[in-house]
């Protein structure tokens, strides 16, 4: 295996799953993303989920490739609809053009921080100079707003029992990054956290860093000729407000 393929798997593993267009930004025009990504198909390292609308594919490790880069056997298993939707959600929000943002792993962070953080998808984002930790959450297409707020509630809630996060959350270097497939669903997001629940005395926005994001990308995921992404009801997510 050449250092491509390999660069190939170990971004796969990091991120759960991959696009032609991610895979092609991690060798820019120098290299068909193409070719390396056929190589692993055939070679088993890499399984391709089809069928999405505008003929596009979204790949993940099979448990063979999981085994090659050396992590957990879990990131081999087929991914559910909910999984998908979570990993697809954060892989592009750490695409998005001029940010800087990249995904990373609870047990990385939590040696950092020095706090003791639950198994979910975390982004480091790159603002003004500051590192900014973000927990991800990926909002199912039909998860009431509603309901999206008090999940952000619960999360921050459980964040503030670790002594760590409280300062962090203070200092706005720990925060939420909510992922959504289109503006007006982000819009809807944003007047809601800015708003004071009935048992508030100040509306989430003014409690914790919250951002919300439009991946646009990833409602062309959302079609309904993926079934297998557009029934998910709830999975895990951005501007600050």
């Amino acid at each position: 295996m050449n250092s491509g393929d390999h660069q190939v798997l170990r971004f796969v593993a990091m991120y759960r799953v991959a696009t032609r267009s991610s895979i092609a930004n991690l060798f820019g025009e120098r290299t068909d993303p193409d070719k390396p990504v056929s190589r692993l198909v055939k070679e088993k390292l890499l399984r391709p989920h089809k069928g999405l609308p505008g003929n596009r594919t979204v790949y993940q490790l099979t448990k063979k490739g999981a085994a090659t880069v050396g992590v957990s056997p879990a990131r081999g298993r087929l991914a559910g609809a909910q999984s998908m939707l979570k990993n697809l959600g954060v892989l592009l929000f750490c695409q998005v053009e001029g940010a800087v943002r990249h995904r990373v792993d609870a047990e990385q962070l939590s040696n950092v921080l020095g706090a003791r953080l639950k198994d979910a998808a975390y982004c480091l984002a790159h603002v003004k100079g500051r590192t900014i930790v973000f927990e991800c959450y990926v909002p199912g297409t039909e998860t009431p707003v509603l309901t999206v707020v008090r999940h952000l509630r619960k999360l921050l809630r459980d964040a503030r029992r670790q002594p760590a996060l409280v300062e962090a959350i203070k200092d706005l270097r720990y925060g939420f990054a909510v992922i959504v497939q289109n503006q007006s669903r982000r819009k809807a997001i944003m007047d809601a956290v800015r708003r004071k629940g009935e048992d508030e005395r100040l509306p989430l926005v003014k409690r914790v860093r919250v951002w919300v994001e439009a991946a646009e990308e990833l409602g062309h995921y959302l079609g309904t000729a993926a079934p297998c992404l557009g029934s998910v009801r709830d999975g895990s997510s951005a501007e600050t407000l």
